[in-house]
């Protein structure tokens, strides 16, 4: 018996309209009337409840419905992507949750560290950077921006590894209105020199700047304006004692 035929037997023995038979099954009325009619078949759990109560066997419902058959097929093997397709896709999300936490975890170790070497050195929090002071300069070291998630070697970029040591006022004996940093890179080390009431179209102080070596010696004195090289003359002692503390400081901090 074809499987339309039997769904309306099933409905009529139970004297049901084609709306209340739905609401028995759980589906629509022109769901109903589409089976009845053979446009599209009940899934299997349905139709072993059809046989149940129409007493026609699952066997011969399926074997007299080559078409039915065919959608059953259809919509296993649909059944079985859509499950394949969701286990992927829950695998890779999965994934992608799993890398985060442990990118997550290594970006809190990497600043963790950071931040407990700058407090082994003395470095104190002062607004978005860390400082520590003593009796020639004030050192100031920038807390870098975290590398991004998606890079698995959490690491700081080379840019941001350097200590910046700017002159301390003492008694009046630096000049006024200048300014003298050094600053301490992987492979510089720089002077800088800088006066307040020498400004560059009238908006910002001209800076110059002079390589040191390792030491804290000017590398091409030649190369030096005259005044700033009496200012090197007159604070050498303290700018070399500063690049031996940015040796170390560097050193610990980043090596």
């Amino acid at each position: 018996m074809k499987i339309g035929e039997t769904i309306l037997k099933l409905r009529e023995e139970k004297k049901m309209s084609q709306e209340e038979f739905a609401q028995y099954y759980h589906v629509t009325r022109q769901t109903i009337s589409n089976w009845e009619k053979e446009k599209n078949y009940p899934d299997l759990q349905t139709l072993v409840k059809i046989s149940d109560e129409s007493g026609v066997s699952l066997d011969c419902m399926i074997k007299d419905n080559f078409a039915m058959v065919q959608e059953i097929d259809k919509k296993v093997r649909h059944l079985k992507r859509f499950k394949i397709g969701t286990t992927i896709v829950f695998a890779i999300v999965l994934f992608v949750l799993s890398y985060i936490g442990i990118q997550s975890s290594k970006q809190k170790y990497l600043i963790h560290t950071y931040e407990d070497k700058l407090e082994e050195l003395g470095f104190e929090k002062e607004g978005n950077n860390y400082c520590v002071i003593d009796d020639d300069f004030k050192y100031d070291v920038y807390m870098f921006d975290r590398p991004s998630i998606w890079k698995w070697n959490q690491e700081m970029d080379y840019r941001e590894k350097f200590i910046t040591g700017t002159l301390v006022e003492k008694d009046s004996d630096l000049e006024e209105n200048l300014k003298v940093t050094i600053r301490k890179t992987s492979d510089f080390i720089t002077l800088y020199i800088s006066r307040e009431n020498y400004m560059v179209d009238g908006t910002s102080p001209k800076i110059k700047e002079y390589s040191l070596d390792k030491n804290g010696q000017i590398k091409y004195k030649e190369n030096m304006d005259k005044e700033d090289y009496k200012v090197y003359v007159q604070w050498q002692d303290e700018i070399e004692n500063g690049v031996k503390k940015l040796n170390q400081m560097y050193a610990k901090l980043y090596e």
